[in-house]
């Protein structure tokens, strides 16, 4: 009987040599390369997609996050009608201390007040916007709340702070920023375990 003439049959059976091994190894290889590269490619498209649709929602004010969020939710509006603006007879929400920005100002000749000041209501998670010196005219005093007409309810939060001052109001002064100035019977803010966060009114200036 003639033999095959490929040492690699044997009775009409292929013989599976080192080649053969190699080859198959290698497209097994492959194959689990790419699986790896398909799932990593998946993933990052999914992250990408994810990433997206939350800039998206950031964006368009749907999504709000760390302090903005906060002041969202505890930021009540000044209401709509005030009947009287110098000191309105109105019970505002004390306000995030994030959401608005107070000025310090020194009336007293005692060095470093504002700055004493200032970095005690930072302590508190408010924001100072400078820190100056006038309105000698209250040096007698505890101090002064002062804001225009956006910005009863963050004057309010200011006030609880300082015991002790009056409100003041500046038809002039738009936006929310208020001005804080501290006089010479200034003792320091309220201490954090008596300080009142609830609802209330505003402290004004006796009129004359």
């Amino acid at each position: 009987m003639r033999q095959s003439e490929d040492p690699a049959d044997w009775h009409g059976a292929h013989i599976v040599n080192e080649q053969d091994l190699s080859f198959s190894s290698d497209r097994k290889a492959k194959k689990r390369a790419r699986r790896r590269q398909n799932a990593v490619f998946t993933v990052m498209a999914l992250l990408v997609i994810a990433v997206t649709a939350g800039a998206v929602l950031i964006v368009t004010g749907n999504l709000k996050l760390g302090a903005d969020a906060t002041s969202a939710e505890t930021a009540a509006p000044t209401p709509v009608k005030i009947e009287n603006a110098t000191c309105p007879d109105v019970n505002f929400t004390y306000q995030d201390p994030q959401s608005f920005k107070i000025r310090v100002l020194n009336t007293t000749n005692i060095a470093g007040l504002a700055s004493d000041t200032g970095k005690s209501l930072e302590d508190r998670g408010f924001k100072i916007s400078s820190l100056t010196s006038g309105w000698s005219s209250l040096a007698e005093t505890t101090g002064a709340v002062i804001a225009g007409p956006d910005g009863y309810a963050q004057a309010f939060t200011v006030q609880r702070q300082v015991p002790g001052t009056v409100f003041i109001f500046d038809a002039e002064k738009w936006g929310t920023t208020v001005d804080l100035a501290v006089g010479e019977k200034f003792e320091g803010l309220q201490k954090a375990r008596k300080l009142d966060t609830s609802a209330g009114k505003l402290v004004c200036a006796p009129t004359e």
